[in-house]
């Protein structure tokens, strides 16, 4: 609603009115207690779900792609995503020590980890839309890159509004971490980065633009799926790591696991695979999932397949 009325004021130029609110929102937001903030985005996602039926449609179309809709899993679904909504600006506007003392690693995952960054291999690092996929790059910098030149590139989409676009990229920045943009420069800085033995971290389950993707079965229904990850690894040889981070009652914690799959070449056939493990993954906690997410919307220029 503030966002709104600013958007339509004269009182400041515009550009420098929008960036001033939005930094304001995030420093206001983060000064807040995080469960005090999830509590409260829990009651605005319930809301959402009441009020607004295009909302609560989306959800129960995708929980019953996934064989896994119910009334009662589908108001959980609307609760977490009101509380993830909150998290990245909370994230953002706290130092990144503050984050991880909310963060752990799975005692199962830390040997994994350990071996992989070990190996000095690149490293392409799926993140799906679980929990908050934000603080994850940050526990990996921390605990096995500070201190080195080796850096983690984030690829992320640049958001339409201009005055968000430098507010979303430098709340990414911290110390051996690079927000990369889905852009020619963005990937240049990825295969500068991959070059170096460094990692790229994806988020696989979002819709690519025109060209960046095949239609592949995702829950038993074709969805355009992004190939750049899958390209990255075959170029780099690197290896596949598919993380989550999961909320907890004090903070989150990650959970990954190894990909063991040969990728062949072919763009649908390992695409395919990726889906399976992305299906995988979003199964093992679902309640947290971005269910909302239009995954299976057509891309403009794009042909649909059936």
């Amino acid at each position: 609603m503030l966002l709104s009325l600013m958007e339509k004021s004269s009182l400041f130029p515009e550009k420098f009115g929008k960036i001033l609110l939005m930094e304001f929102l995030i420093y206001l937001i983060s000064r807040l207690p995080l469960n005090f903030l999830r509590s409260v985005g829990r009651l605005v996602g319930t809301l959402i779900y009441r009020f607004d039926s295009a909302y609560r449609e989306e959800i129960r179309r995708n929980l019953s792609r996934a064989g896994i809709y119910s009334p009662e899993m589908a108001r959980v679904v609307a609760r977490e995503q009101g509380a993830q909504a909150v998290e990245a600006p909370w994230v953002w506007g706290r130092s990144r020590q503050e984050v991880l003392a909310k963060c752990t690693i799975d005692d199962e995952s830390i040997p994994l980890l350990e071996e992989a960054l070990g190996s000095g291999r690149p490293i392409v690092f799926l993140t799906p839309h679980i929990g908050c996929y934000e603080v994850g790059p940050m526990m990996i910098a921390e605990r096995w890159l500070k201190g080195t030149d080796r850096q983690f590139a984030i690829l992320y989409r640049v958001p339409r509004k201009s005055y968000l676009r430098n507010i979303v990229g430098q709340g990414r920045v911290s110390e051996n971490i690079v927000p990369a943009s889905a852009d020619l420069k963005g990937v240049r800085q990825i295969l500068r980065i991959m070059k170096s033995g460094g990692i790229a971290g994806v988020l696989p389950d979002q819709v690519p633009s025109h060209g960046e993707g095949v239609w592949v079965p995702l829950f038993g229904e074709k969805a355009y799926t992004m190939t750049f990850p899958l390209k990255l690894a075959k170029q780099f040889k690197a290896q596949v790591i598919m993380a989550r981070m999961q909320r907890e009652s004090e903070g989150w914690s990650m959970h990954v696991e190894n990909w063991d799959y040969s990728l062949t070449g072919d763009e649908k056939q390992d695409a395919t695979a990726m889906n399976c493990l992305i299906e995988k993954t979003i199964l093992s906690c679902p309640e947290q999932y971005l269910w909302s997410y239009k995954r299976y919307k057509c891309p403009r220029g794009v042909q649909r397949e059936q």
